[in-house]
């Protein structure tokens, strides 16, 4: 591979948020090269083959956002969450996406909280479970397997509920959210990140460009700000008012790709160019939705009110 491939990808994630507001560039196809038989069997018995997260991918994205972590903000996030909740060793919560367990080591060791852990993607799962057990948490922090749809929690069971970007693939957000919120205790907090519409018009061009080039099993189901405001009111939640963390979302991910960057030789660079080079046009298309302005990234909080009277 040419050493100047190496210079394209630094200035394709120097232009992460350049222009974003307009037309996504078409890249120029590149003629495929054509393969050898041998080449094509290899290809058909790669055991990464189907997998959203491969080894490959892992290896970058944990570098990206920090070890455990595989969605901007890392350990930076959950800790200016953490106060807002009051979280001690005698409390329980659940946690809707924790990825590779990053979220759940950092809460348990800023707080001593006792975690149910539920992770949507198999592969996350697995390896979210496989984190816990070396890190002694296999009882404190445990990560179940869940599609989050159609799911059964047991009522005032947790003091506090949370997810960083771990329910944007649900498609029955309210059967989620009307088990989530009676699951909490009186004056239980839900508190989470969502990738949210920014009014109820139909997603933009941007936008739908972005859904579509996710993966299936990943899917984003998005609702309007004001539709996930009104159906936590609808859930005997008090709703404190939103905060639009759109800018420091974009912050996160270019000072992941910058700190990369910044911290990778160009063998490395040479060595995992073509993975990498995925994992930048993967997150252009978001920020490129991002700065369009049809999408943003919210933090949501809601405490459970006392059951009404009948």
């Amino acid at each position: 591979m040419a050493i100047g491939k190496t210079g394209g990808l630094v200035g394709k994630v120097s232009g992460l948020f350049g222009g974003g507001k307009g037309k996504a560039a078409k890249p120029k196809p590149k003629p495929k090269p054509k393969l050898t038989s041998e080449q094509l069997s290899v290809g058909l018995a790669d055991p990464d083959a189907g997998k959203i997260w491969p080894a490959k991918r892992l290896n970058i994205v944990e570098k990206l956002w920090g070890e455990g972590f595989v969605t901007p903000g890392g350990v930076e996030q959950v800790e200016k969450m953490l106060p807002l909740l009051e979280l001690d060793s005698k409390k329980s919560a659940l946690l809707l996406g924790p990825g590779l367990g990053g979220i759940n080591e950092t809460i348990v060791e800023k707080t001593g909280t006792w975690i149910t852990s539920l992770e949507r993607d198999p592969e996350l799962a697995e390896m979210g479970m496989g984190a816990m057990q070396r890190a002694g948490l296999k009882k404190q922090a445990p990560v179940h397997l869940s599609t989050m749809e159609d799911m059964q929690l047991k009522p005032k069971s947790f003091d506090v509920a949370m997810s960083f970007e771990g329910t944007t693939g649900v498609k029955d957000k309210k059967a989620l959210f009307t088990a989530v919120c009676e699951s909490l205790r009186v004056n239980g907090e839900f508190m989470f990140t969502a990738l949210v519409l920014p009014d109820t018009n139909p997603p933009n061009e941007q936008v739908q460009a972005w859904i579509a080039a996710e993966p299936d099993a990943a899917k984003p189901q998005l609702w309007p700000i004001e539709a996930q405001v009104g159906l936590l009111n609808s859930l005997n939640m008090e709703v404190r008012p939103f905060d639009d963390i759109t800018l420091d979302y974009k912050r996160w991910v270019m000072a992941g790709f910058m700190r990369f960057l910044a911290t990778i030789s160009k063998a490395e660079m040479m060595e995992m160019a073509g993975d990498l080079l995925a994992e930048v046009e993967y997150w252009t298309r978001r920020v490129t939705a991002i700065e369009s302005g049809g999408l943003k990234v919210c933090r949501f909080h809601a405490i459970r009110l006392p059951d009404k009277r009948k």
